[in-house]
């Protein structure tokens, strides 16, 4: 009878937690195919990777929809490959959006149920359960994930994960749970990586824990560690190693000091009737990637517990409290909270750690790791007030004006995001592609292209080195690519190999740079360049203008790609001839066909302290700073530099720290500040060995007090080095030089290096 009473109120409780979806979201779950979450950014991306994988993968490691020739791995993209896998072998890839919106959306009825089971498991009555788990689940921080980081939106990984430590638990022999906690841990390294992480360590730190209090259980719980989180660790890194062929990958991806949590992110709600409090006081809850707020319930629940505790404080019995069960939980969930904040990692003093142990700066967004304790402080404030209403039954009002208010803080975000959830349409249906689009869909499977660029070009991201490009076109190449079957050139993804990176940004560099990623495309290759109506950069309007247009019409162009005239040496053999007639001697070896020129140079081999701690581009030194606030890198007053225009060109090393900074040439009028022009260090499209060239036009005024060349600091400490820095007059002469720099020669123009032997690569490729 008390079975049949259990499973009466799991079904209570799904239907309870389902009844809530119901609402907000019914639009969806009545037509789950026809919307897309999020029509945009990283949403529109990950339905795309996802779902081309689904239809066009061939294997289930390789993703072959971005990044022609080379492809990318399927764990980089953010493409779901467990399910994409699943839905291609079952042949359901026309219902791969519903299927996956479907899974976010049952995710919080199905974690109900778990959490139900957890609360009863640890003595919560029925009722209460019901309650706990229905509300608990509705506030769960992942609801943010399902506008864009979709992989991470299943709000039951975290429930379901308990119970299945619970059931290992009450088995004290090493059994079959421990294989299939491997296995759900696993599933989720191949949903999304974090998600296998963030459960791995909730496993980790609790058998850890639970090995320290009970001393006599050592032996079983390192075997479970290795079981649980090790064995699945080891497969998943074990498959990435073996299968993956992209080399150069970044190690040191940025976020892991920017995207920490705080008590603060915990305790203060961001949505609600409390939400006005945080803007009222000015307290600065972080960036919503850390938000993990517990709610005001769980708050006051805590509170009074902890009130009850110390006026019965002479009972408290510290050995008894540490073994209870669910104390081990709270401190497992308690030690991955403090790495959720980062501590004491944070601290200056203690940041050698992080580069000692480089894999734990694989970890950009640490706020995530809040998730565990969201979970496991809201049961426990449950579990625990349920013991106080035993003695109290007033305590049962305060539960049930908890369950309220904690309905009235949920309520605001669901009613939002079901507003928001249903404003894209499903474009991957041909229905709702449009007109324009759908015209060039046609054309381009006609044409029968190899591969597509599509204009504005974006690929990104190596975090080294970048192209951003245009968020609608970005939407509209992913919907071109799937409808077509088709790879892009183009590709948003993470951790991308930076030899890989490099050569894209190269390819649109000026046309007297050689373009090697020619020699990687099939030589046969037929690409279509796809341009849609917006602002380009001089080098994207130089590919649409050489090449010969197919098709147009009001919002998209259709190009014939040759990607030999692209890379064409001719005016590289003009900048050749140049370099010869340049025979007039200036300053610093520096030769031009005049001598009526003005330019500023400075190479930095005077700075200390000594060379050998300093990576130089060329000669002995470079100079050091530290990404801080402003950093100015040099000023040039009135009597330097006369009224005119001007270029700065000068030269950024990619490998001590990311260039996630922008230069900036700054004139100070009168006191005060005015940005002549700003650039983004990532977005380089000059690239030699590691070292890439930032170039910013700007005009000097007749008011100019000072002149400054500015980087900004991302205020994360780490140093930068730049090297061989040059203005001179825009238009103006040009100037040469030729050098030897790491055995080879070098063509110097305007403070462009130019590879001597360039175009010898293409020159062996035609015999």
């Amino acid at each position: 009878m008390h079975k049949i009473s259990r499973d009466k109120f799991i079904y209570l409780t799904f239907l309870a937690a389902s009844a809530v979806l119901f609402f907000f979201y019914s639009t969806v779950l009545l037509a789950p195919n026809d919307f897309l979450f999020d029509d945009g950014g990283d949403g529109i991306k990950n339905y795309y990777t996802y779902l081309y994988h689904a239809k066009y993968g061939e294997n289930f490691t390789e993703f072959t929809g971005m990044n022609y020739p080379y492809f990318e791995h399927i764990v980089y993209t953010d493409a779901h490959p467990f399910l994409s896998w699943t839905i291609h072998l079952l042949g359901l890839e026309n219902y791969g959006i519903g299927i996956m919106n479907i899974l976010m959306l049952l995710s919080y009825p199905i974690g109900a149920i778990f959490l139900f089971k957890l609360l009863r498991h640890f003595g919560v009555s029925n009722w209460w359960s019901l309650g706990a788990a229905v509300t608990i689940i509705f506030l769960s921080p992942q609801v943010y994930r399902m506008l864009g980081h979709y992989s991470m939106a299943y709000v039951f990984a975290v429930p379901i994960m308990w119970w299945l430590l619970v059931k290992c638990q009450t088995i004290k022999k090493f059994n079959y749970w421990n294989f299939i906690i491997a296995g759900y841990i696993l599933i989720f390294f191949f949903t999304h990586p974090y998600l296998g992480m963030i459960l791995t360590s909730f496993g980790f730190a609790y058998w850890i824990v639970r090995a320290i209090i009970n001393r006599n259980e050592i032996k079983s719980s390192l075997l479970k560690i290795l079981a649980q989180a090790i064995l699945p660790i080891v497969l998943f890194q074990g498959l990435v190693f073996l299968t993956d062929t992209h080399e150069n990958r970044l190690s040191n991806p940025a976020g892991f000091f920017d995207y920490y949590a705080s008590w603060k992110s915990l305790l203060v709600a961001h949505d609600g009737p409390l939400a006005h409090l945080a803007i009222r006081m000015k307290i600065n809850i972080g960036n919503w990637e850390s938000w993990s707020y517990i709610g005001f319930s769980t708050i006051i629940f805590l509170i009074v517990i902890g009130v009850y505790q110390f006026k019965n404080r002479k009972e408290f019995n510290l050995k008894a409290v540490i073994a209870n069960e669910i104390i081990i939980y709270l401190i497992a969930a308690y030690l991955i909270l403090m790495f959720a904040f980062c501590f004491p990692l944070k601290f200056d003093w203690m940041r050698w750690v992080t580069d000692l142990f480089g894999p734990l700066k694989q970890f950009r967004v640490l706020g995530r790791f809040t998730w565990i304790f969201y979970y496991v402080i809201t049961i426990s404030a449950v579990v625990g007030l349920y013991r106080l209403s035993l003695k109290h039954k007033r305590i049962n009002l305060l539960f049930i004006l908890g369950l309220i208010f904690t309905t009235l803080e949920f309520a605001p975000v669901h009613s939002m995001l079901s507003r928001d959830i249903i404003r894209g349409k499903n474009a991957f249906k041909t229905e709702y592609v449009a007109p324009e689009l759908k015209e060039v869909i046609d054309y381009v499977e006609a044409a029968k292209f190899d591969a597509i660029i599509f204009l504005p070009f974006q690929h990104m991201s190596s975090e080294n080195i970048m192209l951003l490009g245009d968020e609608e076109a970005n939407k509209d190449a992913f919907l071109l690519s799937y409808h077509t079957g088709i790879p892009l050139l183009n590709s948003v993804s993470s951790r991308m190999s930076l030899t890989e990176s490099i050569d894209f940004n190269n390819y649109f560099s000026p046309g007297f740079m050689e373009k090697m990623l020619t020699y990687d495309l099939p030589k046969d290759a037929k690409i279509g360049i796809v341009k849609r109506n917006g602002v380009l950069d001089p080098q994207e309007m130089k590919m649409i203008w050489e090449m010969t247009d197919l098709y147009e019409n009001d919002q998209y162009l259709i190009v014939d790609f040759d990607q030999n005239h692209w890379n064409s040496p001719r005016r590289f053999n003009e900048i050749v001839e140049k370099n010869k007639n340049a025979t007039i001697q200036l300053k610093e070896e520096w030769r031009s066909d005049t001598s009526d020129v003005w330019f500023y140079t400075a190479n930095y081999d005077t700075c200390s302290p000594p060379p050998s701690e300093y990576p130089s581009f060329y000669g002995q030194s470079s100079y050091y700073g530290k990404k801080n606030g402003w950093n100015s890198i040099l000023t040039l007053n009135s009597h330097q530099i006369q009224p005119g225009n001007y270029v700065v060109r000068f030269w950024y090393d990619l490998l001590v720290d990311r260039p996630d900074v922008s230069a900036v040439v700054q004139e100070t009028q009168n006191d005060t500040t005015v940005w002549l022009n700003n650039f983004l260090v990532s977005q380089s499209t000059v690239i030699v060995d590691k070292w890439c060239m930032v170039e910013l036009e700007f005009e000097v005024s007749d008011k100019m007090q000072t002149l400054d060349i500015l980087l900004t600091g991302n205020g994360n400490m780490q140093p930068f080095h730049i090297d061989e820095l040059m203005i001179k007059e825009s238009p103006g002469p040009a100037i040469f030089k030729t050098v030897r720099r790491d055995k080879r020669e070098f063509i110097v123009y305007d403070n462009y290096w130019i590879d001597a032997n360039s175009f010898k690569s293409q020159e062996s490729r035609a015999k």
